[in-house]
């Protein structure tokens, strides 16, 4: 089955010092993708990961970037495996939530939202629930070497723009997760 047919979707991190990879397992634990750290090693090693690929058997079928943003919100994009834009997430300002608006290139608006402290995130389009991210635990080892695991529950009537959409922001919620994570510690 093809990862936008999925309803339940496992990203397992990979993290190390210069990369951020992710394997994407379906809901028996069986790998079906996997998330790569592109571009240079100086580069990550200044700023993090910035562009990661989705590979499905082999062929690249989504790109999230972290563009740079000196002067305006965290954004990140969204593109198919040919370079289509899907869709921009931005993080929006909040003090006790974390909050994305992700604007789909179909025009839909879709809404991420979740607590500072906790580990669950609801994305909704209106009043529907569309998906829901939680951050599991991992075992300690793992967690000392900077695994996280993320599940992805999706609707089941989702159509696969939407859904590229969702995997993208799990990313970017990582990605984020990591900035403050390093703006805290430095």
């Amino acid at each position: 089955m093809a990862l936008v047919d999925q309803n339940v979707l496992i990203l397992q991190q990979i993290r190390s010092f210069l990369r951020n990879d992710f394997a994407i397992l379906d809901a028996s634990g069986a790998q079906i993708a996997s998330i790569h750290t592109e571009g240079s090693g100086a580069s990550r090693a200044l700023v993090g990961a910035r562009d990661l690929t989705v590979v499905e058997n082999g062929y690249p079928v989504l790109r999230i970037s972290d563009p740079h943003n000196l002067f305006s919100r965290d954004t990140y994009t969204v593109s198919d495996g040919n370079g289509l834009s899907m869709a921009t997430i931005t993080k929006q300002f909040s003090l006790l939530s974390r909050t994305m608006r992700v604007e789909l290139s179909d025009g839909s608006l879709l809404q991420c939202t979740g607590s500072v402290f906790r580990r669950d995130f609801t994305i909704s389009q209106g009043s529907a629930v569309a998906a829901r991210v939680t951050r599991a635990m991992v075992g300690l080892s793992q967690a000392l070497m900077g695994h996280d695991r993320y599940v992805l529950e999706l609707a089941p009537d989702l159509p696969p723009l939407h859904r590229g959409a969702m995997i993208g922001t799990v990313i970017a919620i990582d990605l984020i997760r990591a900035k403050e994570s390093r703006n805290h510690s430095s």
